[in-house]
């Protein structure tokens, strides 16, 4: 349970946290995702990958011009323009990879296989995480996060069956999820067992068809999946009207025409006219309909105060 998310940081390999699960988990999970992307409109699906991938051409296609436009208009990151250009270019290429996984599509992502996704893009996405530390002042990746992983050292306390205790040392001081996520809205009083189980200290493990994992983690599963489910099959489902869903494509298709322009640009200005029209458009698409659009009364835009007659 400790070391192969161990092994799979060291292999870059994120399959192996799939095949940690028991097999009635990864059903379940499975069973979720698919789901959740059937009560997903298709329309809308396949429009954001499209917009995405025009951000990612953007990103790998446009570097030189993006860098400039960030040192003149937000002073530079302290990195040089070379290290900025070749960052950019590998969010382009995450981008890109996302875009032609079974992610892509509305209609193989529904019936797509999470351990195959993990094997093939989720190994890609990992080469490019690798390759972008690369690019970091000494290699953070390999020679930090990947050296400090051979001090863990994990030792049995007790087993009576299926169940047991466990020891774990050496892992390096991390923030705490559990703690994290309770700063969130909606999390304050929630527990969610498993995510912090690399920690130092004892832990008590059950062994699940075939499987250990945290006892937290199976104790609640059920609770848990059923409360998934619960909200991807009737909240999720229901979350967009067609007027919402018609302000919605209006964003993203003003988008795209932003970035189809900003793709042409052969210079600085150019590229930020495009930028800016891109974002106004995709303003202007969620302030119309009805009903005041997607910007309601009394929401506003953070830093432009309400929408009175004053600054609307």
């Amino acid at each position: 349970m400790v070391l192969i998310p161990i092994k799979l940081l060291e292999e870059e390999d994120p399959k192996l946290l799939w095949e940690m699960l028991p097999p009635s988990y990864q059903t379940d999970v499975t069973n979720l995702i698919h789901d959740f992307v059937n009560n997903m409109d298709q329309q809308i699906w396949d429009k954001l990958f499209e917009v995405l991938s025009q951000v990612g051409l953007l990103l790998k296609d446009k570097q030189d011009l993006i860098t400039a436009m960030i040192e003149e208009n937000l002073g530079g990151t302290g990195a040089s323009q070379e290290e900025m250009q070749q960052s950019l270019e590998t969010m382009g290429k995450m981008l890109q990879t996302l875009v032609e996984s079974d992610l892509g599509k509305h209609a193989t992502a529904k019936g797509m296989d999470p351990g195959k996704f993990l094997d093939e893009t989720g190994k890609e996405l990992f080469k490019l995480i690798a390759e972008t530390s690369k690019l970091e002042e000494g290699d953070p990746w390999n020679t930090e996060i990947k050296a400090k992983l051979k001090d863990i050292k994990v030792e049995i306390v007790s087993q009576e069956g299926d169940t047991a205790t466990i020891s774990v040392s050496g892992i390096p001081d991390l923030p705490d999820i559990d703690e994290l996520t309770a700063q969130l809205p909606g999390f304050d009083d929630s527990e969610l067992p498993g995510l912090s189980m690399l920690r130092n200290g004892e832990q008590q493990v059950v062994k699940v068809e075939g499987k250990w994992i945290p006892k937290a983690m199976a104790d609640e599963w059920k609770d848990n999946m059923s409360e998934a489910s619960e909200m991807i099959n009737n909240d999720l489902k229901n979350m967009l009207g067609p007027e919402e869903k018609k302000q919605v494509m209006n964003i993203m298709n003003a988008a795209q025409m932003g970035l189809a322009g900003a793709a042409k640009a052969k210079t600085q200005e150019e590229l930020q006219m495009a930028m800016m029209q891109a974002v106004m458009g995709a303003l202007m698409s969620a302030g119309g309909g009805e009903d005041g659009g997607l910007f309601q009364d009394g929401l506003g835009l953070p830093g432009f105060g309400d929408p009175d007659e004053e600054n609307k």
